[in-house]
């Protein structure tokens, strides 16, 4: 890629993915916080779960040369975004 705007371009294509891959996610995260008792926040919020997740990206974002930083603070904010989301499920069952 040679200029600002085929770079600007490649960002909005891999920005679609993303947003895919997420909503992909999104039906996962419902499908569990119904499986999960209703109105359980702290199996809903499953705080080792988490670390284990947050532990895991980190590795696997290094391994492809993704700066373990910023792998952590995107999943810290999908996980707390989902959480959120799971909670409503839960509750609504």
């Amino acid at each position: 890629m040679e200029t600002l705007t085929e770079v600007r371009a490649a960002i909005d294509t891999l920005d679609r993915r993303l947003l895919e891959l997420l909503a992909k996610r999104q039906q996962l995260v419902e499908a569990a916080g119904r499986l999960k008792p209703q109105n359980d926040a702290g199996a809903v919020a499953a705080p080792e779960r988490v670390a284990q997740i947050i532990a895991a990206r980190r590795q696997q974002a290094e391994a492809v040369g993704l700066s373990p930083d910023v792998a952590q603070a995107v999943w810290q904010a999908i996980t707390d975004a989902f959480i959120r989301f799971e909670t409503e499920v839960n509750q609504q069952q």
